[in-house]
């Protein structure tokens, strides 16, 4: 009977947990937000000067244009000169980082 209980609470354990995703995109500035997506000079530099001056870096996906929050925000500012893809899980309007790299656009 316990052997049974466990395996439903676990089965409904694993069904609550959402499976790490990739994603791809530029790391912006919450300001500039969707503005600044893009791997050409002008978006990088503004990015950057932005998260300097405190904006919070955010991920910017590149087909939708959507902007996340990043809860990993010194990894996340590592990677402000292209596209990068992201691996990490998704929670509301918050993306969880667990890798990062850089991709060639």
């Amino acid at each position: 009977m316990k052997q049974a209980l466990f395996t439903a609470f676990a089965a409904i354990a694993l069904a609550g947990a959402v499976p790490a995703a990739e994603f791809k995109g530029w790391i912006s500035d919450s300001s500039c937000g969707a503005g600044n997506a893009g791997s050409n000079t002008a978006a990088r530099e503004c990015a950057e000067r932005c998260i300097k001056g405190g904006a919070a870096p955010v991920f910017v996906s590149e087909k939708e244009q959507n902007v996340y929050k990043v809860n990993n925000a010194d990894l996340a500012k590592q990677h402000l000169k292209g596209k990068v893809q992201v691996t990490g899980e998704l929670k509301g309007d918050t993306l969880h980082i667990a890798k990062i790299i850089d991709i060639k656009d």
